[in-house]
């Protein structure tokens, strides 16, 4: 008799049906787990959207004007919905207002359609210092023009007579609510409400090529620094940089023009903002340094980098961005990268 069965019998003492009752356990208890295994891989196929989007307004005290934001976002978000499922463009009607952007959502559509992901959205309603309202956390799934889908917050934007005047991509729930809970005082927690706001426009306005609204963010002396990787030192230590870097700077019109370029050759760009920092300049109130990580996809080119930028809010309806510096990230330290600090305003 083999020498390996005996030490096996020597410590396991099961007789041949003890072997054959585990046998045939283990068997049952695996057949059991199929349909659990099927459903698991059925899940991560593209569904089909809710048929009808109903929304509740939360913890809202003026019971007429929530019921009306409740009609309205539930007849916008239906329409996205039931639009993504006939393969064509939402047609919104009167519950979207005058000044909605039909042609910038039309673009967002056109570079990535997507819908809304439950059937019922109950959430609350934030009151803008201009009189405007917004509903975030509304769960959008965009799907690529590859059928892949990946999940995205989204945030519902009314004018003050409750009509819809816009959706964007927000920045996922809980860094938003680090980056508020950060505010030093009432004044600093409004400016942090509206650069949030502003950056989830500015990304949105990428994803969409709206090159009209870019010029408009950007002062005309504004300082734009791109960083590119030249040529690799070949040093692998960890305090050395693997690669060297080359700034090149424009001014407006010259980064405008590139950017009409890479908006002509790209029928997709997608744009991601994570690890969002902002800072207020401590001589200049009005002026915020905002410091992040870009991802950026297109058709034609990828890439992740550290993007700054100062942004003045003296006028809060129309902030403008002074400097703005984009360093690739895995060619740069993080004690290298730009911030309020590296930036002197007189």
């Amino acid at each position: 008799m083999n020498s390996s069965y005996l030490l096996l019998q020597r410590h396991f003492p099961l007789h041949l049906a003890s072997f054959r009752r585990l046998f045939f356990v283990l068997i049952a208890g695996v057949m059991s787990l199929v349909p659990i295994i099927q459903a698991l891989g059925a899940s991560g196929e593209p569904s089909d959207p809710p048929a009808e989007v109903l929304v509740n307004v939360a913890d809202f005290s003026d019971s007429s004007f929530g019921g009306l934001i409740e009609r309205n976002a539930t007849a916008f978000l239906t329409e996205i919905n039931r639009s993504f499922g006939l393969q064509r463009r939402p047609n919104f009607g009167r519950e979207t207002h005058a000044a909605f952007d039909a042609v910038g959502f039309g673009r967002l559509w056109s570079v990535s359609r997507f819908y809304v992901d439950d059937d019922i959205i109950i959430e609350q309603l934030a009151r803008r210092s201009d009189g405007s309202w917004e509903m975030r956390n509304i769960p959008l799934m965009m799907r690529d023009q590859s059928g892949d889908e990946h999940f995205e917050e989204g945030v519902l934007e009314f004018s003050a007579d409750g009509s819809v005047s816009g959706l964007r991509l927000a920045l996922p729930a809980h860094r938003y609510q680090a980056l508020i809970r950060a505010a030093d005082s009432a004044v600093d927690h409004e400016n942090r409400m509206m650069i949030i706001s502003f950056l989830e426009i500015f990304r949105t306005a990428f994803n969409q090529k709206d090159i009209a609204f870019i010029e408009q963010v950007f002062s005309d002396e504004a300082l734009i620094i791109v960083g590119r990787v030249v040529e690799s030192t070949g040093k692998s230590s960890e305090y050395e940089q693997q690669e060297k870097v080359e700034f090149l700077r424009f001014n407006k019109e010259e980064y405008l023009s590139r950017l009409r370029g890479v908006f002509a050759r790209n029928a997709w760009i997608d744009v991601g903002f994570e690890d969002i920092d902002i800072f207020r300049h401590p001589q200049q109130p009005h002026m915020y340094g905002v410091s992040l990580v870009q991802y950026y996809n297109s058709q034609t080119y990828s890439d992740v980098g550290y993007l700054f930028l100062l942004i003045d809010f003296r006028s809060e309806e129309e902030p403008l961005i002074h400097v703005r510096t984009w360093q690739p990230k895995q060619a740069t330290p993080e004690s290298n990268r730009f911030s309020i600090g590296d930036i002197e305003i007189f």
